[in-house]
């Protein structure tokens, strides 16, 4: 058996008025939500040894079960970081010199969306990952509720010469209503 207390019956009763006149609201900020594609693949550069800049760019899908928290609430959703974390092919990232990042829906219905551009800094040690912070949150509120969700990656610098993965991993923020 459930027992309230008056107080708590109250707020209870108040909120199934509310809820039955159509006029209740629930709001929540999402502080950080990471979402990962694991083994972005690139190909080599298969340069021969020489040491020049090339490009290599890669888009994958976000899955439905990555976005399932967001299509059906009134959603603002901000990307604040892209980490890129070698998982095969390499250990070390830095000869990466440039990463682009746009995000765009399937349908080609919107503009992309441009996530970071990130520059190496210079004098940079070796490292397994890259972190590319955006100046500000990037609103992708429209973008994210796509049927399809397509990010492309574009990277420049000195590339491996043999085949290549990194795990990339979005972070997120932003708020959720649902109105009742």
């Amino acid at each position: 058996m459930l027992k309230m207390t008056n107080h708590t019956a109250r707020m209870a009763t108040m909120l199934l008025v509310a809820a039955a006149a159509g006029c209740a609201q629930v709001e929540a900020e999402v502080p950080e939500a990471q979402v990962t594609q694991k083994g972005v693949s690139f190909r080599g550069g298969g340069r021969g040894g020489y040491h020049d800049e090339v490009a290599a760019t890669q888009t994958f899908e976000l899955s439905s079960t990555n976005l399932s928290w967001v299509k059906d609430l009134n959603s603002k959703v901000y990307l604040t970081q892209i980490d890129f974390k070698a998982v095969k092919g390499t250990e070390d990232l830095s000869f990466i010199h440039f990463a682009h990042v746009v995000m765009s829906d399937g349908e080609r219905r919107s503009m992309p969306v441009e996530l970071v551009n990130y520059v190496r800094p210079d004098g940079q040690t070796a490292t397994a990952t890259i972190t590319a912070k955006t100046p500000y949150p990037v609103d992708i509120s429209k973008v994210w509720t796509a049927k399809r969700v397509l990010v492309t990656v574009s990277v420049a610098g000195e590339l491996p010469d043999n085949s290549w993965s990194v795990d990339v991993t979005l972070h997120l923020s932003g708020s959720i209503s649902y109105k009742l």
